[in-house]
């Protein structure tokens, strides 16, 4: 018991950790490029799950919803609203996860009937223009999970930056993600630290190019993001020999900070997304078949007055993510 304990308090790099759904994609287009957003043309309030100070003006009476599944069996989605009111933007999100039923049993291996787990989030979002073009904004949430018959509910902040320039073909992006605290711990367990995480999105779109291009840096908080890997890897070559991991180069430490996408711009109707995560991918795929993991790719297109936007994103191989987003498009776009 104190192992695991151990693991899920330290490791939250690499799949670890408590409350999922603070890192899970909020939109299809998050999905789409690998599961982050952090600087965007803003067209959509639920963007602004993924960075606060993308919230501006721009999206006054703005709303969306987005529907998905993460795995077979477990669902998620969400819906945003945003107001403006002078230099003041304001926005209401809820997220959340449904891990579906399973089976329970006592410590005899006897059934109990099944139980049920989910995730809910309920974030309050402000923002305002500080400089030309520099928008801040913050999150304040609530976070509640129930691993029935564990329930542990906490509260959190993000703190994000946007840039925008002149001639609006660079966006640069910086949030502080997950700063806050487990204020009712599970059962029977230890209250745990959030996941936190410092992350950094820029995009540039040619100016005579149809297409846009983002990086993001994630997790820049810690240096080696690297999983496990001092620990054996429990397999045996050829020869009977136990194969041991070796340690990640500094190379490989420094690539698996980024996730990369592409947005080819087919028009104002109509965009084709894709993404890669590299630390998705070193992660998840194995060593016999590594297939799309850590690959993303979705669509955008108009119809009447609404964005619809579908993201699909492998996770690992044989099994894909998909989520559908959708959203009201604001005056200034239309």
């Amino acid at each position: 018991m104190s192992l695991m304990l151990i693991t899920t308090t330290d490791a939250q790099i690499g799949g670890s950790g408590v409350y999922q759904i603070l890192e899970s994609p909020v939109h299809a287009r998050a999905m789409a490029f690998g599961g982050f957003l952090i600087a965007q043309p803003v067209s959509d309030v639920q963007f602004t799950g993924s960075n606060p100070a993308l919230l501006n003006a721009t999206l006054h009476k703005n709303y969306g919803a987005t529907y998905g599944s993460l795995i077979s069996g477990v669902s998620n989605g969400g819906a945003a609203f945003a107001y403006s009111k002078g230099i003041h933007n304001f926005s209401v999100m809820a997220q959340y996860i449904d891990y579906g039923t399973m089976k329970a049993f006592d410590a005899g291996q006897n059934p109990l009937g099944t139980v049920s787990a989910n995730e809910t989030k309920f974030t309050l979002g402000y923002s305002r223009e500080i400089y030309p073009r520099v928008m801040v904004g913050a999150h304040l949430g609530f976070v509640y999970s129930v691993l029935e018959p564990y329930v542990s509910n906490g509260f959190f902040t993000n703190l994000g930056a946007h840039y925008t320039s002149k001639d609006t073909l660079l966006q640069l992006g910086l949030v502080i993600k997950n700063v806050g605290f487990m204020n009712i711990a599970y059962r029977n367990a230890e209250k745990e630290p959030l996941p936190f995480n410092i992350q950094f999105g820029m995009t540039y779109k040619p100016q005579h190019m149809p297409v846009r291009f983002h990086l993001t840096l994630h997790n820049l908080q810690r240096y080696d993001i690297t999983y496990n890997q001092y620990l054996s890897s429990g397999q045996i070559d050829l020869n009977g020999n136990e194969v041991v991991s070796q340690e990640a180069s500094f190379g490989e430490k420094l690539v698996r900070h980024a996730s990369y996408g592409i947005e080819l711009i087919l028009g104002k109707h109509f965009s084709f997304l894709a993404g890669y995560n590299h630390q998705r991918r070193v992660e998840m795929a194995s060593e016999v078949y590594k297939g799309m993991a850590g690959y993303s790719w979705g669509m955008r297109f108009k119809a009447l007055n609404y964005h619809i936007t579908y993201g699909s994103a492998s996770y690992f191989p044989g099994f894909s993510s998909n989520m559908f987003s959708i959203s009201l498009i604001p005056t200034f776009f239309r």
